[in-house]
């Protein structure tokens, strides 16, 4: 049994081949109706510019109706329907506009460096320094697990640091 293709667009299936792939997707249909998708998720700005980019339909215009609808290559709005798109628009980017701007700014408080560094500024003290307190910290040299300790040749990582071993330590010279 051969396998299939199934386009959601068009809602029906073909042979998978190459070439019908490619012969379905140049196709007027499936182009029409990937479009027809993908306009419903246009905001107002792309749908104005699209419209504005397009001729008028005549027959439209002139009061007939068109037979093509939706689907017509010429633009179907009128000027009214112009001026609301291009409200809707600014209204949009209207509303970007307010997202970007900060928190502060969105609900009325004063935003300033000062503000800020106020509200951030913490005395220094030992009892407001980040991590456990000083007293409680293990010391450097721990002493090996059991399991490690009778390990025989372990990796420099894991072997306990000495002074012998600090004092030893050759340094490579570069350049």
């Amino acid at each position: 049994m051969v396998k299939r293709y199934y386009c959601d667009f068009c809602d029906n299936s073909y042979p998978y081949s190459t070439e019908a792939f490619r012969k379905h997707r140049t196709g007027h249909h499936h182009i029409k109706l990937r479009n027809s998708h993908y306009d419903k998720f246009k905001n107002a700005r792309d749908r104005l510019k699209d419209e504005l980019t397009k001729e008028k339909c005549r027959r439209f215009l002139s009061g007939q109706d068109c037979s093509f609808g939706e689907g017509c290559i010429f633009s179907h709005l009128t000027p009214p329907g112009t001026q609301a798109l291009q409200q809707q628009a600014l209204e949009e980017e209207e509303q970007e506009r307010w997202t970007r701007l900060p928190a502060a700014l969105r609900e009325g408080r004063e935003v300033s460096v000062e503000a800020w560094l106020t509200q951030r500024r913490v005395p220094l003290t030992s009892d407001t320094l980040p991590g456990p307190p000083l007293h409680t910290l293990p010391p450097l040299n721990t002493p090996l697990p059991p399991t490690l300790a009778s390990a025989p040749n372990l990796p420099p990582s894991l072997a306990p640091t000495t002074l012998e071993s600090w004092l030893g330590v050759e340094f490579a010279q570069w350049g």
